[in-house]
């Protein structure tokens, strides 16, 4: 009983450190994600996560010949197959590369044996330009297509500008299609460097999604999807001057029980988040030196930060006993 016990403990305070020994992003969706020479990869855990019936499931794999724990995302709750479930995880991105991307998650069906079936989300990219396209022809979602008579509308269901993005797959693939009966892979143009938004919702349950990744025209599909590439790291918009945000300290960082901060700006707005999204507390600072305790957090990793609109920063805190 007493190595039973042992065993479960051992068990529990390894859970959230699982994101450690697996491909997780760096961010956790409070700041942008930074497109880098043409590519994009993000962990789909790692959006800005508000609704509960969102899961995240945990698989061993063995990937170029190493196990790996993959952390993938699903949805537990009703399907909703013609209109939004209104549960969106929203990730924003910094385009620094204006461009024609595609656009592919890493997916399986998650639930029975049917590829028809547990395979669709819904998809919107507030870019320029979204859409499918299979041999030059393009399709949209509604009721954009039909804002000209130029624009062909995808088969199938669309709504308020959501794609149905799918893939018939009951093994790990990177793939996205939108257009029933006849695929069409997805596509969208940044005409900007800035910040844009993507927006997933539930359409059928138990779909399994890893990471999504954006590749520009001319980076291969080999490259973009290869599993041993970083996620994309977080863009962090100085509006002050960076030598102060450097100077900001947190310690003792691997912590105990309390944490120090200083050199805090005044008047922060300061959020620490687990290595989900999930936003645990949050305080505002009144003086350049705070203190906050851990003591009951589970061991793991956390990130602090701050996104007020004059001081940004983001830094991982590892808590232990």
């Amino acid at each position: 009983m007493l190595k039973q016990l042992r065993k479960t403990v051992i068990y529990l305070v390894l859970i959230p450190l699982m994101p450690m020994l697996s491909q997780e992003a760096t961010c956790n969706g409070l700041l942008p994600f930074e497109e880098k020479e043409g590519l994009l990869t993000i962990e789909m855990e790692s959006g800005v996560i508000n609704d509960n019936r969102w899961k995240i499931g945990t698989e061993t794999e063995t990937i170029n010949g190493e196990n790996r724990d993959t952390n993938y995302l699903y949805w537990s709750g009703s399907e909703s197959f013609n209109s939004l479930s209104n549960a969106p995880i929203v990730y924003n991105v910094k385009i620094n590369n204006p461009g024609t991307y595609r656009f592919a998650w890493r997916m399986k069906v998650g639930l029975g044996i049917s590829k028809g079936e547990h395979n669709d989300a819904w998809l919107k990219i507030d870019a320029e330009d979204f859409y499918g396209v299979k041999n030059g022809a393009k399709v949209y979602p509604k009721p954009y297509c039909n804002s000209s008579d130029d624009l062909t509308c995808a088969a199938g269901t669309s709504t308020d500008n959501f794609i149905k993005a799918f893939g018939n797959t009951l093994d790990w693939v990177f793939v996205t299609n939108t257009n029933d009966h006849v695929a069409h892979r997805v596509f969208v143009t940044f005409n900007e460097a800035k910040e844009y938004t993507i927006t997933v919702d539930a359409r059928s349950s138990n779909l399994f999604i890893d990471k999504m990744v954006l590749r520009k025209n001319g980076i291969s599909d080999s490259s973009a999807f290869d599993l041993d590439n970083e996620a994309s790291s977080c863009y962090e918009a100085l509006s002050v001057d960076a030598q102060k945000i450097k100077e900001i300290k947190i310690f003792p960082n691997p912590t105990k029980a309390k944490l120090a901060l200083a050199n805090l700006p005044l008047n922060s707005n300061l959020i620490i988040s687990n290595a989900y999204g999930a936003v645990l507390k949050k305080l505002t600072t009144s003086n350049a030196s705070e203190t906050i305790d851990m003591t009951n957090f589970p061991n793991g990793i956390y990130f602090i930060s701050s996104t007020d609109r004059d001081v940004h920063f983001f830094k991982k805190i590892i808590k232990y006993e």
